[in-house]
């Protein structure tokens, strides 16, 4: 029964394709086969058009840094749990014990969050005469934890009454928990400065070349801000140590593997405000790693499949800022940060050094 109505059906075809036939006169096949002709080359420059574009989408996707930004971007805050605000990784009723919003009501173009030590008092005041002034395109705050020492306590009290510039965590300040401080990081710019259009991590020893930064943000880049990028001094290959000797020793249960993914040290990190959303999001629902500069921009970076932007170029080396400080006719050097784990007194050479330089040069062939 399947075979002859099989065999009716294209019996029935054959008789229709030749009426179809016999309608058309010889003279139009000439017609037919240019109009063949035409429709194949159509379909070949579409073709390419498409491989033209995928080509194009798989650039934006390498260098989107570039040439995207996310135009009033909002952190999708409803897909979080009810509970996120009050929770910080694995600590249940966070809250900010010392808490201040310069972002109210302001559209900065940069949040400056600086990792300080609580103890750090002069680092924090040159910071904030140097390159780390207010402004309303640049906000600076200082991200510190909890104190024991009831001296310490109220030192703190009395900075953040007279700057207004300190972000405290109900967390112990401890090497320990440095992911908890980093997390907090990206908790006060989602939940409280939704309006920057850049994300700058860094610490309280670092020099940001503010002028040419600014111009590198809105510029280079995009005044109303980029999306998928961190910026950083890339690190690749680095080994997970185990001896004993060393500060940073994690066992094999802690960290398995022999290799770190390619991370970025935390001393200067700049991030746009989609990365810093996704990257929280899943610092919230991963366990806990107390290298963060490891465990957030390395394994998460990873899992939220984000290629890092390496700007190692434009980091001063340790003889190129002993030249610039000695020899200011050498400042003219194009860098963004001083050397790391700089001194009080480098910091404000190297201010007075760049405060007054020409700022508009591009950045972009610097970067790798």
């Amino acid at each position: 029964m399947y075979l002859l109505r099989r065999f009716k059906f294209y019996t029935l075809i054959r008789k229709y394709a030749y009426r179809l036939l016999k309608m058309f006169d010889k003279k139009l096949w000439p017609t037919i086969i240019y109009t063949v002709i035409l429709f194949g080359l159509c379909v070949t420059v579409w073709q390419l058009r498409t491989d033209s574009d995928h080509v194009t989408e798989y650039s934006a996707i390498q260098y989107n840094v570039y040439t995207t930004n996310t135009t009033g971007y909002s952190y999708p805050l409803q897909t979080l749990p009810h509970d996120d605000y009050h929770r910080l990784i694995n600590l249940k009723n966070f809250t900010f014990t010392i808490f201040n919003n310069p972002c109210n009501e302001s559209n900065p173009t940069l949040l400056i969050l600086v990792h300080s030590n609580p103890k750090n008092f002069e680092k924090r005041k040159i910071v904030r005469e140097t390159w780390g002034k207010n402004t309303p395109q640049v906000k600076v705050l200082f991200i510190i934890g909890l104190v024991k020492i009831r001296r310490l306590k109220m030192q703190l009290q009395k900075e953040n009454e007279e700057f207004g510039d300190l972000i405290q965590g109900s967390f112990y300040d401890a090497y320990r928990n440095m992911t908890y401080k980093h997390v907090m990081v990206l908790k006060y710019a989602i939940y409280h400065c939704p309006q920057a259009k850049y994300i700058l991590k860094t610490d309280d020893d670092v020099f940001v070349n503010m002028p040419l930064m600014l111009n590198f943000l809105n510029l280079d880049l995009s005044p109303f801000g980029g999306s998928r990028m961190i910026f950083c001094t890339l690190r690749k290959n680095s080994p997970a140590m185990r001896s004993w000797r060393s500060k940073w020793r994690v066992s094999f249960k802690e960290y398995p593997d022999k290799v770190y993914p390619p991370y970025c040290p935390g001393w200067a990190i700049i991030y746009s405000p989609d990365v810093v959303f996704e990257l929280y999001r899943e610092a919230q629902k991963t366990d806990y790693f107390w290298i963060d500069d490891v465990h957030i921009t390395g394994t998460l970076v990873a899992k939220i499949h984000l290629s890092h932007v390496n700007i190692d170029s434009l980091v001063l080396d340790r003889k190129e800022q002993t030249d610039a400080l000695h020899q200011p006719s050498r400042c003219n050097r194009t860098f963004l940060y001083g050397a790391p784990n700089m001194n009080n007194r480098e910091i404000k050479a190297l201010w007075e050094c760049v405060k007054t330089r020409e700022v508009h040069v591009s950045l972009l062939k610097y970067i790798t």
